[in-house]
């Protein structure tokens, strides 16, 4: 008989124990291991596979004749059957991901699914996983199964009621937008949904522009086609100039006099590029790549473009230049930074900055750090040191951004931050009742460190939209999830938890030449995130941040501390449940503290629902001397 044999690896330097398939195919022997039968369309698989708690195996079934993966997980004692592929890529084996409780993270993007239901928990992906009814007995498990399985399945939506009058207007089409739109029809809102963009269109995926550029067309990008949107309203390549919230008569009024009504009003418009003035940039074709007009103008440029000078080092520049370089490899490419240092190395540190820069000259890209620009002509460009090189067309990514908030100011509603941006409370109100924001628009504070969130994060932006949506529902739900995001980098995979404006020490974990790393930046001994090589090592992180597991960034340095220890540590105190089901049971209960917090003791009147994913509703306050009231 041939098994499933599974390694317990020790993940690259750190001995972090997580249950992987190996290399080869674990395709189990059809005659001991797995018998099939056909019933109306129903497949019935058994094995006597048996895993134990949350450790994940590989298990092979049967979709319109072709193998399919799914997994086995077992949560609270009961096996549970789910697809083994991202619902964000279709591409990306979940098996190689980790599991904590009920919650299965992926291995590449951070996206979280409910292993008991399939949902989607966290973005970027927006689609649930197949899951398959298992019966279990003392000698083998029986998984059933339809024919042809579904490779994602799309959360199930309220329809527009007509008799509902709701209203509810959003402004903006990006992640924050298109998380609030979801988070309202998932939860049973069935009333009238008003889309204001300047862009002209539908909510589409930002994130994926700088990783496609080539063989794309617009509705590859967008999160849903548009006939999926039941009872929108677009209003595309509109702005709105004025939000009156006076009385019983609230409506916003766009560009073209249009007044539009609403109950509830989300401002998730984003923010615009800021970038200093550089002489004769005008002579060439620049791109900006902040919407996917220029995403398809610069498709057609880049068939004409042979020197393609990139201004400003980021993260976003450097994934950019690795998807040029894969699927344009005869453009030359200079990458500039005019900053007396360079964003990647104010915000990682110049050991992580060096390594990145290294990997795209490795692949042919000139860099220039520190550079003056003189002038650009039609065909060149011109330091100050009399230096030239050819050039046309550019490209910028600049670090700078400012919140499109000049609209606002005419109503006199809100609070702003020093840098333009709306201030919000952990549940994305702003001061004026019924009216929220979301996104890089917000000014907010990250739920676990309390440091400032800077805005431009994708999965932080869908999540407060999301936040938003559930306080227009009256749920009481903070902003709690820990911010992950990725970038594609001349073939590897570079992932980011949390974000941070201020940080005293970072401590290396692994071999950064070789691309096989964890850095962990710490700020008065307190670890408040890190980045690093696609690992679990990243998903620990992210979840032991998130429960308040983590240890002190000394204990790590002295090795006193490491990964398997902080994820037992997470097992043991047991608080990584997946919440979105349990709140969508509870939707229409009455729930009278705000629900889902990490730490009590770090943020008051919270109750965590991932306490207990069987949670009912609160009747009774909790002991006014267990909590502290927000700042």
């Amino acid at each position: 008989m041939r098994s499933i044999k599974l390694l317990k690896i020790p993940l690259l330097l750190f001995g972090l124990k997580v249950f992987a398939q190996e290399e080869h195919k674990p395709v189990p022997d059809r005659v001991l291991q797995r018998t099939m039968q056909m019933r109306d369309q129903l497949l019935t698989y058994t094995t006597p596979l048996n895993p134990k708690e949350n450790e994940i195996i590989p298990y092979y079934i049967q979709s319109n004749g072709q193998d399919y993966k799914i997994l086995l997980i077992r949560y609270k004692g009961k096996v549970h059957a789910v697809s083994a592929i991202c619902t964000y890529d279709l591409e990306t084996d979940l098996s190689e991901g980790i599991c904590f409780n009920n919650k299965l993270y992926c291995p590449k993007h951070g996206c979280q699914y409910d292993i008991t239901n399939g949902w989607v928990e966290n973005p970027p992906a927006i689609d649930n996983l197949a899951i398959f009814s298992v019966n279990e007995t003392p000698d083998f498990l029986r998984i059933f199964a339809p024919s042809v399985v579904p490779v994602k399945l799309k959360p199930a939506q309220a329809f527009r009621d007509y008799n509902d009058l709701r209203k509810v207007a959003i402004y903006g089409n990006g992640a924050a937008a298109y998380g609030c739109l979801a988070g309202l029809r998932e939860n049973g809102y069935s009333g009238e949904i008003s889309l204001i963009t300047s862009d002209t269109h539908i909510p589409y995926d930002k994130l994926k522009l700088t990783k496609q550029i080539k063989a794309t067309q617009p509705e590859d990008f967008y999160f849903r086609p548009e006939d999926q949107y039941d009872g929108v309203e677009f209003l595309l390549g509109k702005q709105i100039q004025y939000i009156n919230n006076k009385h019983s008569n609230t409506y916003v009024e766009l560009d073209d006099g249009t007044r539009v009504a609403y109950d509830a009003l989300i401002l998730c418009n984003g923010t615009f590029p800021v970038h200093e003035k550089i002489s004769g940039i005008e002579n060439q074709q620049n791109f900006y790549l902040n919407d996917l007009a220029q995403h398809q103008q610069l498709k057609e440029r880049l068939k004409e473009t042979k020197n393609l000078t990139v201004i400003g080092i980021n993260l976003k520049s450097l994934e950019t230049i690795s998807t040029i370089r894969q699927e344009y490899p005869k453009i030359n490419i200079n990458l500039i930074d005019i900053n007396k240092v360079n964003y990647l190395s104010a915000v990682y540190g110049p050991q992580v900055s060096d390594k990145l820069l290294d990997m795209a000259i490795e692949n042919g890209v000139q860099v220039f750090e520190k550079a003056q620009l003189r002038y650009f002509t039609d065909n060149q460009l011109e330091f100050y040191d009399g230096y030239k090189i050819q050039s046309d067309t550019v490209l910028m990514f600049p670090n700078n951004f400012a919140p499109d908030t000049e609209f606002t100011r005419r109503s006199r509603l809100f609070e702003y931050d020093t840098q333009g941006r709306i201030s919000v409370d952990y549940n994305q109100r702003t001061l004026t009742k019924r009216i929220f924001a979301a996104g890089s628009v917000a000014q907010t504070l990250l739920p676990v460190t309390k440091q400032q969130h800077i805005g431009n994060q994708w999965t932080a932006a869908y999540n407060q939209g999301l936040t938003a949506a559930y306080n227009v529902l009256a749920l009481n739900v903070p902003w709690h999830q820990v911010p992950f995001e990725y970038q594609e980098l001349f073939g590897k995979v570079f992932q980011q938890v949390n974000t941070w404006t201020y940080y005293d020490t970072v401590h290396i974990l692994g071999d950064l030449k070789k691309f096989d790393f964890v850095a962990l930046y710490g700020a008065n001994d307190y670890i408040i995130g890190a980045v690093g090589s696609q690992s679990n090592r990243m998903a620990v992180i992210a979840e032991a941040l998130r429960v308040n597991r983590l240890p002190m960034l000394t204990d790590i340095v002295k090795n006193q501390v490491d990964f398997p220890k902080i994820d037992r540590a997470i097992r043991k105190y047991n608080k990584s449940a997946c919440y979105r089901y349990p709140l969508y049971l509870h939707r229409d209960d009455y729930l009278e503290q705000d629900v889902i917090w990490s730490s009590r003791e770090m943020f008051s009147t919270y109750i965590n629902i991932s306490d207990d994913p069987e949670i009912v509703p609160s009747d009774v306050s909790p002991n006014p001397n267990d909590v502290r009231q927000l700042d």
